[in-house]
């Protein structure tokens, strides 16, 4: 069987990780990158030992017949149309978080790539950390029962340090604390718990330290959300912090509770006095060489070749996303916001 044809657009930090990734597989072969400022991409392609075409717009790299995925690693702003384009032209793709700067745009990403049938996943990487295996295989196996609520917190400090600090102070591109890094908190409370938000409320605050002044939005929020079914859940996103980079999860359920590794849970380990601990990877690091992008690959490739659709879809992104522009939305006019919105 011959070996799909990937390509890159964009050749920022995280561009590293999906060429490497991509390259670790045994069914793809990276064959071109695309990004608009020509010296980048022939230095991306330097570092990374690379050797392939190189051209400036997302039209001439889904036009070549050898391209069967994108790796879109653009900037936010620009996912709407790089989606959108590759969408429209048959191609799969992996598309980075945030999907889009706008619930307009990320609703017009999810219905092109509805419409033309292609295979998408979008970057919400963490699903493929060992933690969240081992969090998901307790619930399944009704470890702690039905979670009546769930906390998921996301602290790092992105600061001048950080490689995505330039683009992620920019309101016209990181937008919000929420959708530029604590989308991922979101995103982990809905894949362990399930079910429809159907209302948030936001509470944010300006106060920061002077190492994020940049910063042109609160760069701390916490969110509360209600799930259809009446459960509840919080999520605190902290980019402004300093400190190690922590990502909490905390489900409590009718017969026990997850909390990050460690579980209690009285029905299923009788005379439990104390948490139990799982060793396992975290998702304890802001570094993208630390995230499980090879799992997200070959998921993707998965997929294509069995012709079925990821759990991390556009259409299922679009949801994570909803929920992180309507509970910026409440933070903006002080009061709660349903969902879907309109």
């Amino acid at each position: 069987m011959s070996k799909l044809g990937v390509g890159i657009i964009g050749t920022g930090w995280v561009a590293g990780e999906h060429l490497r990734a991509w390259r670790s597989n045994p069914h793809t072969e990276v064959r071109a990158i695309c990004d608009i400022d020509p010296d980048r991409a022939k230095a991306f392609a330097a570092a990374n030992q690379l050797e392939c075409d190189f051209v400036d717009s997302c039209e001439a790299l889904v036009a070549r017949d050898d391209i069967q995925i994108v790796s879109i690693t653009s900037p936010p702003n620009f996912h709407k149309a790089h989606a959108v384009a590759v969408a429209n032209a048959g191609r799969h793709m992996l598309l980075e978080k945030a999907m889009a700067t706008t619930v307009e745009d990320a609703r017009a990403i999810r219905d092109a790539v509805a419409k033309a049938g292609v295979k998408s996943v979008v970057g919400f990487v963490l699903r493929w950390n060992p933690l969240f295996d081992l969090v998901r295989a307790q619930l399944a196996d009704n470890t702690v029962g039905r979670v009546y609520y769930g906390e998921v917190d996301y602290w790092h400090g992105i600061g001048p340090w950080y490689a995505q600090y330039g683009w992620n102070v920019k309101k016209e591109v990181g937008v919000s604390s929420l959708l530029s890094a604590g989308i991922h908190a979101v995103d982990a409370l809905r894949w362990f718990m399930g079910g429809k938000v159907v209302e948030v409320t936001q509470y944010a605050t300006e106060i920061r330290g002077p190492e994020f002044k940049e910063y042109e939005y609160p760069p701390t929020t916490v969110t509360l959300c209600r799930f259809e079914d009446g459960r509840i859940g919080k999520v605190a996103s902290g980019i402004a912090c300093r400190q190690p980079y922590v990502f909490n999860i905390n489900l409590v359920g009718e017969h026990g509770t997850i909390r990050n590794n460690q579980v209690f849970s009285m029905s299923k380990y009788p005379g439990q006095t104390g948490w139990a601990t799982v060793p396992t990877i975290l998702p304890d690091s802001g570094d993208v060489s630390h995230h499980p992008f090879t799992g997200e690959v070959a998921h993707l490739v998965e997929c294509i070749q069995s012709n079925r659709e990821s759990h991390a879809n556009a259409a299922d992104a679009f949801l994570t996303h909803e929920v992180c522009f309507a509970a910026d939305l409440s933070g903006q006019i002080g009061k709660a916001v349903a969902l879907p919105m309109a």
